[in-house]
């Protein structure tokens, strides 16, 4: 609940720091654009006034020149009309001849600082307080020249009051637009604020429901925006705790058949040792041979049970990779010949053929000597153990692209295709009912796989019941 306000209260913060930010920017736009109406206006009337004024000027500059005065002020009283503001006709001694508004002004002189400009052929621009009228004006005037002469000059005007009316009806339209600006941004803001704290809400949602262990639930991914990379984000960090969980609980649940599987291992030997102790203890037994069995059988579980220890501890270190691999180049045909020649005292004793081929062209490997080995006195001792006796052993190696392949065959009983992934398990029995009448300890495929995982290599079975299994492992070329 408190990280829900939290999420609340950022996304309300958030809300009016972004309408404050839109405020300030349309107060500051509206300010703008009334000033560059107001200009804009201005200096849209001072060019109506110039162009009125010029076209008034060309119409009279020959009658003001000739002195023709009741023609300038007929043409004037007949078109004031069709002017966009008032005007005056000034003659080439300042006089205000015609006047469309202010008749008593009529024959004023206009003061030498006023005229002076315009009756230098410049076009004078204004806009302030007029003293011929007693309020602020805008107006222009505009030069008649006629035979290269100044002859008088045309003032058309109109008072700021006028213009300002239309000014205001623009910054009436500006304050319009900027309200109905600041309502759209209100619904815009709380929209955005709510698309940005529906999916943290949902996070935190999901989050809580985590902690009480439901992993199904997955956030939405509504954008592509920041928010929508986080959603992402969570929703692979979620995958992921999913899968490391489900790998903690599996390998929890491993550890707990390894501990019920190793506590079997070891209760046979030591029920076993312990017994035979009790009798060697209490003198029951009817001969020295008798005695001498015991002893026999109690040493034998002895050593099985160091071998066993042994395994476990090899596996384990491997598993943990507290066992460094000395990894050389090395000839894979001596590796393969020294572990066939260290069983053959087993392999005698069954009677049993071995039949070697191993391609001339073998590569040399990338692997630690002494694992390598391992791994082939395990194989091969676990077929010399299921082969009949009197029958055969294949141990073939070849090169394939860049790996080199090594196999064993033999002649056995096969394994069931229901057994053929979970013989790589520790203590695991194909034949659940046969005791370990072959001294070993179930672990030494559990061995070879972890220690051909470490070369990077592959190992796997192929088997048919009746006709034997044939054990396969890989190993990278040393030049690769």
């Amino acid at each position: 609940m408190k990280l829900l306000r939290s999420i609340d209260t950022i996304s309300g913060k958030l809300m009016i720091r972004f309408t404050i930010i839109i405020l300030v920017t349309l107060f500051i736009l509206a300010i703008s654009l009334s000033y560059l109406f107001q200009n804009y206006y201005y200096g849209s009337t001072e060019k109506k006034f110039i162009d009125q004024g010029n076209k008034i000027a060309a119409l009279l500059q020959r009658s003001l020149y000739e002195g023709n005065y009741d023609e300038t002020l007929f043409f004037l009283r007949d078109s004031q009309r069709f002017f966009e503001g008032n005007v005056w006709i000034v003659d080439s001694k300042g006089l205000i001849l015609v006047t469309t508004q202010q008749k008593e002004l009529q024959g004023v002189r206009l003061n030498k600082n006023e005229v002076k400009q315009v009756f230098q052929g410049k076009i004078v621009k204004k806009r302030g307080f007029s003293y011929y009228f007693g309020e602020p004006v805008l107006f222009v005037a505009v030069p008649i020249n006629f035979a290269n002469k100044v002859v008088g000059a045309v003032f058309v005007y109109s008072p700021l009051a006028g213009i300002g009316s239309t000014l205001n009806d623009l910054r009436r339209l500006v304050l319009y637009a900027a309200l109905i600006a600041i309502i759209l941004t209100l619904i815009l803001s709380f929209t955005l604020s709510k698309s940005f704290s529906r999916p943290l809400k949902r996070m935190q949602k999901i989050s809580l429901n985590m902690a009480h262990g439901d992993f199904d639930e997955r956030v939405v991914i509504e954008s592509e925006d920041e928010v929508g990379q986080l959603a992402q984000s969570f929703n692979y960090l979620a995958d992921k705790l999913q899968e490391t969980i489900a790998s903690l609980q599996e390998k929890e649940e491993q550890q707990r058949r390894f501990v019920a599987d190793v506590s079997h291992e070891l209760r046979t030997p030591l029920t076993s040792i312990q017994g035979f102790v009790k009798a060697l203890r209490d003198g029951v037994y009817e001969s020295e041979q008798d005695k001498e069995e015991y002893y026999q059988i109690i040493l034998s579980e002895v050593k099985r049970l160091i071998r066993l220890v042994n395994d476990l501890l090899d596996l384990s270190q491997i598993e943990l990779g507290q066992i460094k691999m000395e990894m050389e180049i090395l000839d894979l045909k001596g590796i393969i010949k020294n572990s066939i020649r260290n069983l053959m005292p087993k392999i005698k004793d069954k009677e049993l053929r071995i039949v070697i081929e191993l391609a001339d062209d073998l590569p040399l490997v990338f692997a630690d000597r002494d694992r390598i080995e391992q791994v082939l006195i395990n194989l091969i001792s676990n077929a010399i153990d299921f082969t009949p006796q009197g029958e055969k052993i294949e141990v073939i190696s070849k090169r394939e692209d860049d790996e080199v392949f090594v196999m064993i065959k033999d002649t056995g009983p096969g394994i069931p295709v229901e057994e053929i992934n979970n013989i790589w398990n520790r203590f695991h029995k194909v034949d659940k009912a046969r005791t370990r009448d072959r001294g070993g300890t179930g672990l030494g495929l559990s061995i070879v796989r972890e220690i051909i995982r470490h070369h990077q290599g592959e190992v796997w079975v192929e088997s048919e019941l009746g006709k034997g299994s044939t054990f396969i492992f890989s190993l990278l070329v040393a030049d690769k």
